[in-house]
């Protein structure tokens, strides 16, 4: 019984709560439909970027003398971090494979405690190296043409 009133309750709660909010869209739609209500809009929303426009200009410009960052400058450094940050990871994947390589070079001669002869070494980095410097070329390139 208890249950029964307590749902009634909840169910007369919501239909007064879709009503008020469909009178309120009604009403925020006939005002938005009105023309001389959306000029205005545009005119503040004009007059309100040349504002912002201006307001960046002269911060950039103080920024010069007195020596602090602008929001560009965090952007930017923001995009060098992850950059960096993406490079490391490519240095890293990169090293990772070379210790693999080391690995089954050191047990494909026969598992045997002596290090191999540097020419191989050598070799094996310089093979690891030019697919490093395209990658690194590729992603630089890549990040240039999107700034």
């Amino acid at each position: 019984m208890m249950i029964n009133h307590t749902e009634a309750l909840l169910n007369a709660i919501k239909k007064a709560g879709m009503k008020v909010e469909k009178e309120l869209n009604e009403s925020i739609q006939n005002s938005l439909n009105k023309e001389d209500v959306l000029k205005e809009m545009l005119s503040r929303s004009e007059v309100t970027a040349g504002a912002m426009k201006k307001l960046q200009q002269a911060i950039e410009t103080l920024s010069i003398p007195l020596n602090f960052p602008t929001k560009t400058d965090v952007a930017n450094a923001a995009k060098l971090t992850v950059q960096a940050e993406e490079k490391m990871d490519l240095i890293d994947e990169k090293l990772m494979a070379l210790i693999d390589s080391f690995e089954e070079l050191k047990k494909s001669l026969g598992g045997s405690a002596e290090l191999p002869d540097s020419s191989v070494i050598l070799k094996t980095l310089s093979n690891l190296k030019q697919p490093l410097d395209q990658a690194l070329e590729s992603s630089s390139s890549s990040e240039s043409a999107e700034q």
